[in-house]
């Protein structure tokens, strides 16, 4: 296997796991910190970094005015509206179920190609449509009889899906005409920008933050939003769209798996069944002739 191909697969993997944990950190985290003001904290760190590597690595590329609505729209929507769903589903919910949930993203994408560009439905994409929506009925299913908010949880986390799914088709003609650190730089500016307010909003809810809770905001901003992503970026290049997008599916494995171990989170056999079932169809779904593979681009 040549170094380059290697590399590119232990980034993709280092990638997935740091994904698959961000829900635990996010749900250690906003029981102490607002949702909105963890966010704001998160992507800070984020910015601060992306913008570095932006101009450190493309110093010459610049925001056209034209493209600065679209940008900033899709930053608000990817960012701020997303993680307004995210952290407060996550709040309510286990963070296996939050990833689970999330992992639906691949498939409403579909049906967004479907319904904004027209993208024609084959048999396996129907397929996995359907049975994704069997998973998620399951899912939700389990939480009827939590007394915990579990329910009102997962409600969220389909709006946070929901909403990559806008911001993915919104960001796609910008992806033509800019890289995609470029794109995720300034989308994550606009974003970090319109946290302020909602953050502001949830003062009097500020409270002493421990050193270890700055930890997990620091992995989400660091290593999470920036490192993350810078790695993903490099997979796709070495590795190509349909092959990350394999990968992805590992992210909702990561975060059942140390939602049970490290948050001692109990995993409901309808919640077991679901999940295989959500990921069983975005396999399906995949299984398209190779220019039409599902792809998935998180920002957990």
């Amino acid at each position: 296997m040549p170094q380059t191909r290697l590399l590119g697969i232990v980034a993709i993997l280092f990638t997935m796991i740091l994904w698959g944990l961000s829900f635990i950190s996010i749900k250690l985290s906003v029981d102490v910190i607002p949702p909105m003001t963890l966010a704001l904290l998160r992507f800070l760190i984020a910015s601060l970094l992306l913008y570095w590597a932006l101009r450190h690595k493309e110093p010459q590329t610049t925001l056209a005015p034209e493209d600065m609505p679209l940008m900033a729209v899709a930053g608000i929507i990817g960012v701020t509206a997303y993680f307004f769903f995210e952290n407060n589903g996550v709040k309510l919910t286990t963070a296996s179920a939050a990833s689970l949930i999330i992992a639906t993203i691949p498939i409403l994408t579909i049906l967004g190609d479907f319904a904004v560009f027209k993208t024609k439905l084959t048999l396996p994409k129907i397929l996995g449509v359907v049975l994704s929506i069997g998973g998620v009925i399951l899912i939700m299913h389990s939480s009827l009889a939590d007394t915990a908010g579990n329910w009102h949880g997962n409600l969220f986390m389909l709006g946070a899906a929901f909403s990559w799914v806008i911001y993915s088709l919104a960001t796609r003609p910008l992806n033509e005409r800019y890289s995609k650190l470029a794109v995720v730089t300034y989308q994550t500016l606009f974003g970090t920008a319109t946290l302020l307010p909602f953050a502001l909003l949830e003062f009097d809810q500020w409270q002493p933050i421990s050193a270890t809770i700055m930890l997990h905001v620091a992995y989400l901003g660091v290593f999470c939003s920036a490192l993350g992503y810078y790695l993903y970026v490099y997979a796709l290049d070495v590795l190509g769209v349909s092959s990350v997008s394999l990968y992805i599916n590992l992210i909702p494995v990561v975060s059942v798996l140390g939602g049970f171990f490290l948050l001692h989170e109990t995993i409901t056999t309808l919640q077991l069944i679901g999940g295989i079932i959500i990921l069983a169809s975005v396999w399906i779904a995949g299984c398209s002739s190779p220019a039409e593979k599902v792809t998935q681009e998180n920002i957990a």
